[in-house]
């Protein structure tokens, strides 16, 4: 199919696990038994980079011009995961090829914003009294979307516009955007919100201290951070802080704080690391990251267990059953696979987290918010 002449864009929403990359490298991941598969048996591969590589070795066999690569998937950076994946496939196979693909095919980065809560029993009911017929596979979401697409295409493609589809020449500053105050705000209202007892977001919205801690997050302290330019971003700030509050989505909190030690660099700790090179105020960052510390050790602040769900909890839980409460935030600052080397050996990110998790373990995680923002 990806052979015929017409074929002009190819886009993929497969999750960041289908494009083989080695998270530590950021190429592809070579010991992955679909990429060994796919070396060894190049004209039938079983991944997406082994099927996009021989598709795109066929058409250049054959005369038949290059098409674009379109990843969709709701990950940092998307057109360059996709196009290190590939070219990571080419070189294996053969120089020029790879030299082909990479002059002759474009990976433009897509940024898309949409809240959709996981699927419930009372959501999938909803769904089946409205379609009168049972939809295993139906979800429910918010009225607002936004794609923003790069407008970088080497064969065309439609007029996504006259849908709504805002199409720029760098969508970084827009995945920032998104990812700091939006995915930010969100983390921050997770971890500290479960542990104060609330089940949704929405709930934290009801709560004038945790709306007005997340206003401020985004406002005070990840705008800064930000270089998008012609963006009202106290308008885009209050319109994330209205969804927030829809009760409909019924958003749960232990759902956002999942896979937290994937989440928080892009979410959190990039924006932190503007403010410490600045010298400019972060304490609710601060505080969001000593959130998910008391998060993942695993009790709230009733003394309830929570169920942790993290790619490292295994690693997670041996830190803090080795650790005080006391020794906590230096042992799990340890996790250079989430702070890297250079946060936690900065002593002004040490300290400010270490006072903001004192604050939620003294007083718990509400009275906490409460007196950041008084500081």
């Amino acid at each position: 199919k990806f052979c015929e002449p017409q074929v002009a864009i190819v886009s993929l929403t497969i999750t960041e696990k289908g494009y083989c990359i080695d998270p530590a490298t950021g190429k592809l991941d070579l010991h992955n038994a679909r990429i060994i598969h796919d070396l060894e048996n190049p004209s039938e591969p079983h991944s997406a980079p082994g099927i996009l590589v021989e598709a795109l070795h066929r058409r250049r066999e054959r005369g038949l011009p290059a098409f674009t690569v379109l990843s969709c998937d709701n990950i940092p950076d998307n057109g360059h995961v996709v196009k290190n994946a590939v070219l990571g496939m080419a070189q294996k196979r053969s120089a020029a090829l790879s030299e082909w693909i990479d002059s002759h095919v474009s990976f433009p980065g897509t940024m898309v914003d949409r809240i959709v809560p996981a699927a419930t029993e009372a959501s999938l009911a909803e769904i089946t009294d409205a379609l009168g017929v049972e939809d295993p596979c139906a979800i429910s979401c918010e009225p607002f979307i936004q794609w923003v697409v790069e407008d970088n295409f080497v064969a065309g493609r439609p007029d996504w516009e006259v849908a709504g589809v805002q199409m720029v020449q760098d969508v970084l500053p827009w995945e920032q955007m998104k990812l700091r105050m939006l995915n930010g705000s969100h983390s921050f209202l997770a971890y500290l919100g479960y542990l104060a007892g609330y089940a949704h977001i929405n709930e934290c919205m009801e709560d004038a201290a945790f709306r007005e801690g997340a206003r401020r997050l985004m406002l005070d302290e990840q705008a800064p951070t930000l270089r998008i330019k012609d963006v009202d971003l106290t308008a885009y700030a209050d319109s994330l802080l209205e969804r927030f509050a829809n009760p409909a989505l019924q958003h749960r909190t232990w759902q956002i704080a999942m896979d937290g030690s994937q989440k928080l660099p892009q979410r959190m700790l990039d924006g932190i690391r503007v403010h410490l090179e600045r010298k400019t105020p972060w304490s609710l960052l601060a505080l969001g990251v000593a959130g998910w510390i008391r998060y993942v050790s695993g009790t709230d602040d009733r003394g309830n267990a929570i169920d942790v769900r993290d790619p490292l909890s295994d690693k997670i839980r041996t830190m803090v059953n080795a650790s005080s409460d006391a020794e906590r935030v230096n042992a799990l600052l340890g996790l250079s696979e989430v702070f890297g080397h250079d946060l936690a050996q900065n002593s002004a990110f040490v300290e400010a987290v270490s006072q903001a998790y004192e604050r939620i373990t003294r007083h718990g995680a509400r009275q906490a918010v409460i007196e950041t923002l008084n500081v």
